[in-house]
């Protein structure tokens, strides 16, 4: 984020305030059909033409320090995934299954591997790389069988600084045009560390939960004792990228301002002086939120374990610190945090209960509400024709889509 797009948005924060109604020409945005909460068909369709279709967030290069390291990856609910760092610094990822009689490679979350990966059924072997190396028994499979072709097999994986994403679709575009400006407006954020990783699970489907994080206009009926006290959602500003990615910048309250330093330190990113006036958040689409603050962020991810059941992960990221422990300031953040989460999780497993009332058209979303609106329509660009019709959001966003990180 550029010095002059901080200063566009600290105007647009001052002309939200300002503001006595929607602006001119924004669209009376019609109720988001309910049932796309509620119906297992249409969640099927979001696994197949979202979640499969995606880059999706699954780890830290952190985790995987030094060549064998490797990390099993089984958070949407499909078929598990295999991250392991090769000899060559790289790291990979594999469909865990081993292609003999499909067993996985390993069933432990990470560990160490050595130079080999064995399957824990009948030992088949593998490099790092993948490749099949050792059969036992191997005087029992036929001279003519050809090993290359029982190989692992890959999983397209790409680096974002030391963020590791991963996407099983052939035909997905690399994941540098998939973040567009989202990666040059938050590249400060590419290199931080986690620690302090919690998760839970919530009876509620996986757009209810994360839909309640990409709006503040409810801080003051549920965080009137934390979050309501430390930023101004009137002060609000919501910017639409491409590929469902959204940010949203809220004022700090008066009392929680933090004035720029009269002479910036050279070891300062351009956005950190508005990060340290706002709450700076990324919605990384489909499942990815990163609320910020000036020196770091809390990671977020929504993982949809069926249609009414969701886990929500939540990891503190900052700078690298170095051997040891994290600081005990991180434990802090993240325990601030949770109680924060326990303010907005306690009434999700309601909202999907209720979601089922035949009274109920669903959601009306307000401008303030936008970026929820804004989630949907890209959930149905992605879907494409297989939405059925009386479940379609209505696209009245779209022109409203930027497509610099510059832009507001």
């Amino acid at each position: 984020m550029d010095t002059a797009t901080v200063d566009l948005l600290r105007v647009e924060i001052q002309r939200e305030r300002s503001r006595n109604a929607p602006p001119d020409g924004f669209p009376d945005l019609p109720p988001i059909p309910r049932e796309r909460y509620i119906d297992a068909a249409f969640h099927r369709l979001e696994q197949e033409h979202v979640f499969d279709k995606a880059w999706l967030y699954a780890g830290s290069a952190w985790e995987l320090p030094e060549p064998g390291d490797y990390k099993s990856f089984d958070n949407f609910g499909r078929a598990p995934i295999l991250l392991v760092r090769g000899r060559d610094g790289v790291i990979r990822a594999f469909y865990n299954t081993c292609q003999h009689r499909g067993a996985t490679i390993t069933r432990e979350p990470c560990g160490k591997a050595g130079s080999r990966l064995k399957c824990q059924f009948h030992s088949w072997t593998y490099d790092l790389e993948g490749k099949l190396v050792g059969i036992p028994g191997p005087w029992d499979f036929s001279p003519d069988m050809d090993r290359s072709k029982h190989n692992l097999k890959s999983v397209r994986c790409e680096l974002w600084g030391d963020h590791i994403f991963i996407n099983v679709h052939a035909d997905a575009p690399d994941l540098a045009a998939w973040l567009g400006p989202v990666a040059t407006d938050f590249a400060w954020a590419a290199h931080k560390r986690p620690s302090n990783r919690r998760e839970r699970v919530i009876a509620c489907n996986w757009r209810v939960a994360i839909e309640a994080f990409i709006e503040v206009y409810h801080i003051t009926t549920i965080h009137p004792e934390t979050v309501s006290g430390t930023i101004d959602y009137r002060g609000t500003v919501s910017t639409f990228f491409e590929n469902g990615h959204s940010r949203m910048i809220v004022p700090a309250t008066p009392q929680n301002y933090k004035a720029p330093p009269d002479v910036i330190p050279d070891d300062w990113d351009e956005g950190r002086v508005l990060r340290r006036e706002a709450n700076v958040s990324y919605h990384i689409f489909p499942n990815l939120l990163t609320p910020a603050s000036e020196t770091g962020y809390i990671l977020m991810e929504f993982w949809p374990l069926g249609h009414e059941h969701t886990r929500i992960v939540t990891s503190v990221v900052e700078e690298d610190w170095g051997q040891g422990d994290p600081p005990p300031d991180h434990a802090q953040r993240a325990a601030y945090f949770d109680i924060v989460l326990d303010e907005d999780t306690w009434n999700m497993e309601h909202i999907q209960h209720s979601l089922r009332s035949p009274v109920f058209a669903g959601p009306k979303c307000s401008y303030h509400e936008k970026r929820i609106y804004h989630l949907e329509e890209h959930v149905d660009r992605m879907l494409g024709d297989h939405v059925p019709e009386r479940l379609r959001v209505e696209p009245l966003l779209a022109g409203r889509i930027v497509r610099t990180a510059a832009a507001v």
